[in-house]
């Protein structure tokens, strides 16, 4: 896409979000997920006759589309909707864009390059650190000292655990700048091994040398604090990490769940806490540790093996999850329509990501910012080893798991396709009205929680304490 200063964007089009309700409700989708953007965007390249459209889509992918790809059947559709819109006009079996369809590509434009940029700014690398690190200081913190007051090693040594996970900020800061994302992500591995190992240990002497825990309401309160950002961290992460093709970032989310589970465990061995019962809190502290060694050693194996063409299957992710972008299903539904060399394909797919990242940005696809960097060969080794793909005489086959897989592919794009006519069959953009109440359903719903949470919780709190004891 083209390079434009945010700014200036911004202070062109105040009126961005209206902006994109306008074309949407013309062209029956957003604007950074519409077949028929890209049609009009084709059109306006001089691809006008039938025949170059089909040629100009034969290699041609977009993440957010509905479809895996537009074929024949789906493009003559939209030709006739644009038609149909007066988007589109015919003549001599050659189409051109009319008056209202180059304002309607114009606006299209113009959408998709602030939401990418508010996209790359919101959800940078840096961003994420930033957050990143002013919530550990901030949870190590409250942490540490409610553990002493409170007399819990497990919640002491998760305060000490999340105090040390800043060095791994500064483990990622320095990967980002050397582009040294595999060694940074496997040390951040290694450190995630050395908790595990401390963890079990300070378990097995709390076992032997058991303290009374005195947990209180607020101690609670910080536990699920610390799951709640640590599950707003993890979505972060895996989402920039993908984003930007971080596998540092990636690793580092993995500690995030690390952290979630030594909350949990916190929690269990502070209610049996409450009933007298104090070696569960270090039970569940050796229960987890063995689990963080387990999942550690595993990814690291897998980092170690896959050696610089390190791919996100080495994050323990299925096949539909880690590629959720419907890659796989991409190529196994050209290789049932043309056997090629794995090199033909990598050169195929590079187009259709060029093409899609030209028109819709970082919308095309996640994690290929450097397209022209990117190859498809780890993708296909995946799918071989997954049993969907075979090489015979240098060609791309599909085996029957990899055929079955293609019926699956053509299921799903067909759910997909029905479920977005549908949300926009008779789609109006919300009422100012709307709007409104649901600002103010935001902002009021928080604030009772917390005065429930200040004020009321303390009250529920100390009568189950008096019904215990």
């Amino acid at each position: 896409m083209e390079e434009v200063k945010f700014k200036e964007i911004r202070k062109s089009h105040k009126g961005i979000t209206k902006l994109s309700y306008e074309v949407t409700q013309i062209l029956g989708n957003d604007p950074n997920r519409s077949p028929l953007y890209a049609l009009l965007y084709a059109i306006n390249k001089e691809e006008n006759t039938k025949e170059e459209i089909y040629s100009y889509f034969k290699y041609f992918y977009v993440n957010e589309f509905a479809n895996i790809r537009l074929k024949q059947p789906e493009l003559d559709d939209l030709l006739l909707d644009g038609i149909t819109k007066a988007l589109i006009q015919k003549q001599n079996n050659t189409y051109s864009l009319t008056e209202k369809g180059n304002e309607v590509l114009t606006k299209c434009k113009t959408v998709n390059l602030v939401t990418n940029k508010a996209l790359g700014f919101f959800f940078s690398e840096k961003i994420v650190l930033i957050f990143s690190l002013i919530c550990l200081i901030f949870m190590s913190s409250l942490k540490i000292i409610v553990g002493l007051n409170a007399g819990s090693d497990a919640l002491f040594n998760e305060g000490i655990e999340n105090f040390t996970d800043i060095i791994k900020i500064f483990i990622i800061t320095l990967s980002i700048k050397l582009r040294k994302d595999r060694l940074g992500a496997i040390a951040i591995i290694i450190l995630m091994l050395i908790t595990g190992i401390n963890l079990i240990i300070a378990s097995v002497f709390s076992i032997f040398q058991t303290d009374i825990i005195s947990p209180s309401y607020f101690t609670f309160i910080l536990m699920f604090i610390s799951i709640l950002l640590n599950l707003m961290l993890l979505v972060l992460k895996n989402f920039v990490g993908k984003l930007q093709a971080n596998f540092a970032l990636l690793s580092d989310a993995k500690d995030n769940v690390i952290n979630i589970r030594l909350s949990l465990g916190v929690i269990i061995g502070l209610i049996f806490a409450l009933f007298g019962i104090y070696w569960v809190d270090s039970i569940v502290g050796i229960v987890i540790a063995s689990l963080i060694i387990f999942d550690g050693l595993e990814t690291l194996l897998a980092l170690i093996k896959s050696g610089e063409d390190i791919d996100i299957d080495s994050f323990k992710l299925s096949l539909d999850k880690a590629f959720e972008f419907k890659i796989a299903h991409w190529i196994i539904l050209i290789i049932q329509e043309e056997n090629l060399s794995e090199q033909q394909m990598n050169e195929n797919f590079v187009e259709a990501i060029e093409k899609g990242y030209e028109m819709f940005g970082v919308w095309a696809i996640f994690g290929l910012l450097n397209i022209e960097k990117f190859n498809i060969h780890k993708i296909l080794n995946i799918m071989k080893k997954k049993g969907l793909v075979f090489i015979q005489d240098e060609k791309l086959y599909l085996t029957d798991k990899g055929k079955q897989q293609y019926h699956n592919a053509l299921s799903q794009e067909i759910n997909r396709v029905s479920r977005d006519k549908k949300k926009y069959k008779n789609w109006k953009p919300p009422s100012r009205l709307f709007k409104v109440i649901w600002g103010l359903f935001g902002i009021i719903i928080p604030i009772i929680f917390i005065l429930l949470v200040i004020y009321v919780g303390p009250i529920i709190y100390e009568f189950i304490i008096n019904l215990i004891g």
